[in-house]
């Protein structure tokens, strides 16, 4: 009987099959693999690498942050796709997008778009955010995904909200340092509010690394238990993800391994995170069989 993938979402050194690449994915065991625009050298490289990876772990998924805009890996083979904002916050363009996006991943073996993005602007400069969301309306937000989503789903892609529980308001970019987010239950129900719509229907859903002043406990929310029952309480009946444990928001709370152990035991169901494949295997060796 094959053994069960581990509850983590890597990614990979090289960008063609090989025996050594073949050694990383069999022990690690990974739930699913990101790919980035340095793995994508051509429409056909790309199928082959999919197809590759699809035969050797069947069930495994592979995923692409494919927003559109300033994210858009698919750029690297020719694609060019608008960004959220770019959208006019109209939820039948958002859905036309999704299906061009849909039909583009599909075609080139890809499972998963860690999109679309959930949070409300206007994204304050030097987050990360700028020409990322589709409004700060939340209605508008929760249409614009959700058509998003339904357009994804026509080809078969599954979809990934991000980032909750809202990265709007933020002041800082969390790839650099922990975000504060300011405000109690009343101020951040807006942020709040697409998810609560939309949770309920969306494959997956990922935490964002904030500081939050509507949780007792003031841990990143990526590690923290009261984030997770949040999304629980929710509806969300899909697995949550971790956004990349190797961001520099959550460099302070442990080695990498440790932060691996605590989100899992907050309640991630998948641990995230971006390094090269030796560091990945040291900590996969770490989680339960």
């Amino acid at each position: 009987m094959a053994e069960s993938p581990r509850p983590v979402w890597l990614t990979i050194d090289g960008f063609e099959p090989s025996a050594s690449l073949e050694r990383f994915l069999v022990e690690a065991r990974p739930f699913g693999i990101l790919l980035f625009a340095r793995h994508l050298k051509s429409e056909a490289q790309a199928r082959e690498l999919n197809a590759w990876m699809h035969s050797l772990l069947p069930g495994i998924l592979v995923a692409l942050d494919q927003e559109g805009g300033r994210v858009s890996r698919l750029k690297a083979i020719g694609y060019d796709f608008p960004g959220a904002s770019e959208l006019g916050a109209l939820p039948g363009r958002a859905k036309v997008l999704g299906e061009e996006m849909g039909a583009a991943l599909a075609g080139l073996g890809f499972d998963v778009d860690f999109a679309p993005v959930a949070d409300l602007g206007p994204a304050e400069p030097g987050t990360g955010l700028e020409g990322r969301t589709f409004s700060d309306d939340p209605s508008s937000v929760a249409e614009c995904c959700g058509a998003f989503l339904e357009g994804l789903s026509k080809s078969g892609i599954k979809s990934c909200l991000k980032h909750f529980p809202g990265l709007g308001g933020s002041r800082c970019d969390s790839h650099q340092s922990l975000p504060h987010i300011e405000g109690g239950p009343e101020e951040r129900h807006s942020h709040i509010a697409p998810y609560q719509v939309l949770a309920p229907m969306a494959p997956f859903v990922m935490m964002a690394h904030g500081r939050y002043d509507i949780f007792e406990d003031q841990s990143p929310s990526s590690l923290n238990p009261e984030a997770y029952s949040l999304l629980d309480e929710l509806g969300f009946s899909g697995l949550s993800i971790t956004d990349d444990l190797c961001m520099g928001a959550v460099a302070s709370e442990g080695n990498l391994t440790e932060r691996v152990q605590r989100a899992l035991n907050a309640g991630a169901d998948i641990a995230l995170w971006v390094s090269r494949e030796d560091d990945s295997l040291a900590v996969c060796s770490s989680i339960a069989k």
